[in-house]
């Protein structure tokens, strides 16, 4: 079986303690699950460049990332997806909805009550089990 693969970049935005999530779109694939806002990795983009671009596009912020927490593969279908994510904690603008049908800024404890894509759940599994992962949190 051949797979395709695709380097993607997602953004774990921090403030106030609580996390940034978005509810992915009706018509997008996952339409109704929630995700770390993101995306494909362009051409020649590293995966920094590229969650700049990306939440710049998707919610009207400029980013500045903190960190790179963590970077995996996972395959859904025949796709592999290669993910990195970063720790955002410091922003420019007014955060918008410009591909989500909903944003939500949850604490850390209450990411397992939403049903989130596949390709996010290591990272939450890793998050709740070492909240230290996340600069951005004041863990008690």
């Amino acid at each position: 079986m051949k797979f395709l693969f695709i380097p993607v970049a997602s953004g774990v935005i921090v403030k106030n303690n609580k996390i940034l999530i978005g509810l992915r779109a009706e018509g997008d694939s996952g339409a109704g699950m929630w995700e770390f806002p993101g995306g494909k990795i362009e051409l020649n983009e590293s995966s920094e460049s590229a969650i700049k671009r990306e939440l710049r596009e998707e919610l009207d912020i400029e980013a500045t990332v903190n960190q790179k927490i963590m970077k995996y593969s996972h395959r859904f279908k025949n796709t592999i997806y290669e993910i990195s994510f970063f720790e955002i904690n410091k922003f420019t603008g007014s955060i918008k909805k410009n591909v989500h049908d909903d944003l939500q800024w949850i604490e850390l404890a209450s990411l397992k009550k939403y049903r989130f894509i596949s390709g996010d759940l290591l990272l939450i599994d890793r998050i709740l089990a070492n909240p230290a992962l996340l600069n951005g949190l004041i863990v008690n």
